[in-house]
């Protein structure tokens, strides 16, 4: 006999007959266990150390190649690496922490406790007791000894931080069962937002699509030989057959780069974002494809046929022919060096106007931070570049893997658009209204 109110039957796999027949939350099942063991106190610190340790890692690796490529020497002693090694990963760690909204207080407290066991053992080693290995060594080993030791004694998540939206859900088990509270300004109604458009995505996709071209025009420039050797490089670009179009690649490239920046502008405008900056970012970018454009007439025509005719050249004409191209070199090393410069620029422009709205999601703050971080790297480049000429730098590698990231980030934006834009009443309210 079976009552009329018995619960319902355990969710989960049942068998019938030697038939297994799965119910919805025997598929949610390991995700709901995930998701709980996440929420652990020991989840959220071994997540939390995790993200610590990669984002000290990437910090050490992006400003280690600034260091070599504007100072290469720096680093030579053991106690000067020690703290530079130290600084490097805690801004890679103070950075991250403020992206994912922890509280300055936790990122103050966190940077202290990284720098700390150098500190300590800069004491040792200047008495001459602790050797320059062992300073790196115990130091490494004492920071993170501290960080486990600080995470456990004050564990700490991105939803506690203090900047945290107070609409964002927390991180403890708690909150899992609670429904986020429904929208109170709807920005259109369903049928404008099928049809609103998307200038932040489209912006994503056009610098992702800009920065992999320029990555595949430099693939099929000449570059085997080293730049800054003359006539060893003037020979092999006399060799190539496929000059003029990989020059047209890359400034397609660009052009594609430059409306990627103007669309974002128009997405920042939408969502709130500074004017001003906005303005000023499209301006930078207009002055960057002309520069470009310039840089290519110089170097994909002007260098070509210079480097041509001191190729073909009788033997007694073969010096001053060499020196024209190496004329027509310098004048791209100067525009090519206020190109990358602008570009750099434009980039630390539009970043600033993404972190005026950083606040408003954790991928727009990653977006600003990327931004910026490329477009300072970009201006040492420029630098370099008016300096020294091309000389082999991990600098422009570094600054386009920052780039995408923050082109990939910044599509939140049309989310923030939307939830900036006014609301439409609905037809019922019309009614009621009327």
């Amino acid at each position: 006999m079976t009552s009329g109110t018995s619960a319902a039957p355990p969710a989960g796999p049942t068998i019938v007959g030697m038939t297994t027949f799965t119910t919805p939350y025997a598929v949610r099942a390991p995700r709901a266990t995930a998701r709980r063991l996440l929420r652990s106190r020991l989840g959220r610190f071994l997540t939390a150390y995790l993200e610590m340790t990669l984002s000290m890692v990437v910090g050490m690796q992006l400003l280690g190649v600034v260091w070599d490529s504007t100072w290469p020497g720096l680093t030579s002693r053991p106690d000067a690496m020690a703290l530079i090694m130290a600084f490097d990963m805690t801004v890679g760690m103070a950075a991250w922490m403020w992206v994912r909204r922890h509280a300055a207080r936790h990122i103050v407290d966190m940077s202290a406790v990284m720098v700390l066991p150098f500190l300590v053992l800069l004491v040792p080693y200047r008495l001459g007791v602790l050797s320059g290995d062992g300073l790196v060594t115990w130091g490494h080993v004492g920071m993170f000894a501290l960080m486990a030791a600080y995470l456990a004694w004050r564990p700490h998540t991105p939803a506690a931080g203090a900047d945290a939206s107070p609409n964002s859900s927390s991180d403890s088990g708690s909150d899992s069962g609670r429904t986020p509270a429904p929208s109170t300004t709807s920005p259109v109604t369903s049928k404008g937002a099928s049809t609103m458009s998307r200038p932040a995505r489209a912006a994503s996709t056009l610098l992702v699509l800009g920065a992999a071209l320029a990555v595949v025009g430099g693939l099929l420039h000449p570059h085997r030989e080293p730049p800054n050797s003359h006539a060893a490089v003037f020979a092999e670009y006399a060799r190539s057959t496929d000059w003029v179009w990989v020059h047209d690649l890359q400034f397609l490239s660009a052009a594609l780069v430059v409306t990627g920046f103007l669309l974002l502008g128009r997405a920042l405008q939408r969502a709130g974002g500074a004017p001003a900056l906005v303005r000023i970012g499209d301006a930078a970018a207009a002055t960057t494809l002309s520069l470009i454009a310039v840089n290519m007439a110089v170097d994909g025509v002007a260098l070509g046929r210079a480097v041509d005719a001191w190729a073909h050249a009788a033997p007694a004409d073969k010096s001053s022919r060499f020196a024209a191209a190496e004329a027509v070199r310098w004048i791209e090393w100067g525009v090519n060096s206020f190109f990358t410069i602008s570009l750099g620029v434009t980039l630390l422009l539009f970043a600033a106007a993404v972190l005026r709205l950083a606040h408003r999601s954790t991928r727009l703050r990653l977006a600003g931070v990327a931004g910026a971080l490329a477009g300072a790297l970009l201006v040492l480049n420029g630098m370099a570049v008016g300096a020294h000429g091309f000389e082999p730098s991990a600098l422009p590698m570094v600054a386009t893997a920052l780039y995408v990231v923050m082109a990939l980030a910044i599509p939140t934006l049309d989310r923030a658009a939307s939830a900036a834009a006014p609301r439409l009443p609905s037809s019922e309210e019309v009614r009621v209204g009327g």
